[in-house]
C-alpha cells in the first residue's frame, strides 16, 4: 500500500512539473523575431537500440545535419549511451557523443559531448507525459559548454494504431561562468513516430530551434533499428 501512495505521488508529480515548464516556456520565449538571422536546414539519423535485459537498454546513433539553407554540412555526429528503467516511471541514461563540424573557414573541427538524464514519465489515459532533465558538457579546444536542459514531452497513443504524434518543448539554461542558469535556447519540435517494419521505426519532425540572434527551421527523420 505504501509503495502504490509512492508511485502516485511520483506521477502526479511528472504530471505537475510538465504543465509548469510548459506555461513557463510559454512566458520565456521571445515574441520578436525580427532582428534574428534564420536558416532552413535538415537533420537525418539512423542508429539501433539493444534491450541487454528488460530493464537496461544500450543506444548508438549517426546523424548528419545541414546549414545555409540546406547549402552545406553543418556536422556529422556519432552518439552512444545507454538507459536504466529505476522504476516503471523512472528512467536513467548518460551518452557520449563526439561531432565532426564545419566551421568554414576554420576548416572541420572536431568536438565533444557527455550528458546524464532522469526522465519522468506517465500516462492520462491516451496520453503520454514525460519530462527529462539533462545535465551536458560540451567541449574542444575553444573552449566548454555547460548546460541543463529541460524537455517536457506530449504523445498520444491512437487506438488501434501504430502512429504515434507528439509535441515537444526543451528549454536550455547556461552553466556557465556568468551565465546564472539563463535561457540560451529554446526548441519546439512535433512530429510522428511511424513502424516501418517490425524492427524499424521512423520518426518524422519539424523543429523550431530559437537563440537570441539565431533561428533554425529543422526538418528530419530519425530511423531506429530495435533489437
Amino acid at each position: 500500500m505504501i509503495y502504490f501512495e509512492v508511485i502516485m505521488i511520483k506521477k502526479t508529480s511528472c504530471v505537475w512539473n510538465f504543465y509548469k515548464l510548459l506555461v513557463a516556456v510559454l512566458f520565456i520565449a521571445p515574441v520578436s523575431l525580427y532582428a534574428q538571422d534564420r536558416d532552413f536546414t535538415t537533420w537525418a539519423s539512423t542508429g539501433f537500440k539493444y534491450k541487454v535485459k528488460p530493464a537496461f537498454t544500450l543506444s548508438g546513433k549517426l546523424e548528419w545535419r545541414t546549414k545555409d539553407d540546406l547549402n552545406k554540412t553543418d556536422r556529422w555526429g556519432l552518439d552512444v549511451g545507454g538507459s536504466y528503467s529505476v522504476l516503471p516511471f523512472l528512467k536513467v541514461a548518460a551518452g557520449y557523443e563526439i561531432h565532426y563540424r564545419n566551421r568554414g573557414e576554420s576548416g572541420w573541427k572536431f568536438r565533444h559531448r557527455y550528458h546524464f538524464d532522469g526522465t519522468l514519465s506517465t500516462c492520462v489515459q491516451r496520453l503520454k507525459l514525460s519530462l527529462r532533465e539533462r545535465f551536458q558538457h560540451t567541449f574542444d579546444r575553444g573552449g566548454d559548454e555547460f548546460l541543463w536542459r529541460s524537455r517536457a514531452k506530449l504523445a498520444y497513443d491512437i487506438p488501434k494504431c501504430k502512429i504515434e504524434p507528439y509535441a515537444s518543448v526543451e528549454m536550455y539554461n547556461g552553466l556557465n561562468r556568468g551565465e546564472r542558469f539563463d535561457v540560451q535556447r529554446m526548441r519546439y519540435r512535433g512530429g510522428v513516430v511511424l513502424p516501418l517494419s517490425s524492427d524499424w521505426e521512423a520518426d518524422v519532425f519539424y523543429c523550431r530551434q530559437w537563440e537570441s540572434k539565431a533561428r533554425k527551421d529543422i526538418v528530419g527523420v530519425a530511423c531506429t533499428y530495435s533489437f
